[in-house]
């Protein structure tokens, strides 16, 4: 991809949707599958090489070789 941050890339590829909130864009859909903090308690969490991010995808820069997830995660 050409674009700059992770949330650009996974947005140009219709894989991610969310609203965006106080702290940028709230993933709530991940590849067609929801997660629901008002129900139950269930959020993606973003991981940059195994660790969890404190940005979110729309802040958080593109760089070759790294290794990025959204995990599905109770609370």
């Amino acid at each position: 991809t050409d674009k700059e941050t992770v949330g650009e890339a996974l947005m140009e590829h219709s894989l991610i949707s969310g609203e965006q909130g106080a702290y940028g864009l709230y993933v709530k859909s991940v590849n067609g599958i929801k997660a629901d903090y008002d129900t139950d308690k269930a959020y993606w969490g973003f991981y940059q090489n195994g660790e969890y991010m404190m940005t979110g995808v729309d802040t958080t820069n593109f760089e070759s070789g790294q290794s990025y997830e959204l995990v599905y995660t109770k609370g």
